[in-house]
């Protein structure tokens, strides 16, 4: 299964969790490969069992389940992979969601990272009207600094992020709602 997760926003720490609870749910070898990395380098290729690549894999190396967090466009040579855009308030990422629809790609979902700022989700889903599938969430840098100075991914998280991945999980990668629950648990006993 590939997943791209692509906008110009800074989403690590949902791509991090989201690939801890693949990993503990499929019981499978779960990769993240990105464009940019700036926050990734800290991990030293590898987080709570889930290998990270700053390349592209070759093909005979990729697990079952990869993770592709891009800033930059699109990955190229993927096929049937699932989509998702990625956007903050900020202008440059609406900017890079706007020029990714412009290349004839309708996303499964777009997500949104909520900032404080004058805009708001009714403004996002005026104008994205094409993406039917929104999810969001409230930005935390605590969050985000803590797991890349900690080298390691805390599925202690506020309410909002944490329905946000479980909305990703259910609708892009086919975890059934009901065993969500199970999954944070099992996440969180095992220490991830």
């Amino acid at each position: 299964m590939n997943i791209v997760v692509a906008g110009d926003c800074e989403k690590h720490d949902f791509i991090l969790a989201a690939a801890v609870l693949l990993k503990g749910y499929f019981n499978n070898d779960v990769m993240i490969v990105s464009d940019n990395s700036r926050h990734y380098q800290y991990f030293e290729g590898e987080v709570s069992g889930i290998q990270i690549m700053h390349a592209e894999p070759a093909v005979a190396d990729r697990p079952d389940i990869v993770l592709y967090d891009w800033h930059h466009g699109y990955p190229e040579g993927l096929e049937d992979e699932k989509t998702v855009f990625a956007t903050s308030y900020e202008r440059q990422a609406m900017e890079n969601v706007d020029m990714l629809l412009d290349q004839k790609r309708i996303p499964g979902l777009l997500l949104i990272i909520e900032e404080e700022c004058g805009l708001g989700l009714k403004y996002i889903d005026s104008y994205y009207p094409v993406i039917a599938s929104k999810i969001s969430y409230i930005s935390s840098a605590e969050r985000r600094i803590d797991w890349v100075h900690d080298g390691r991914v805390k599925l202690k998280v506020d309410k909002d992020f944490a329905e946000a991945v479980n909305d990703f999980l259910i609708e892009i990668c086919n975890v059934p709602k009901n065993d969500i629950k199970k999954l944070w648990q099992y996440a969180r006993k095992r220490g991830d």
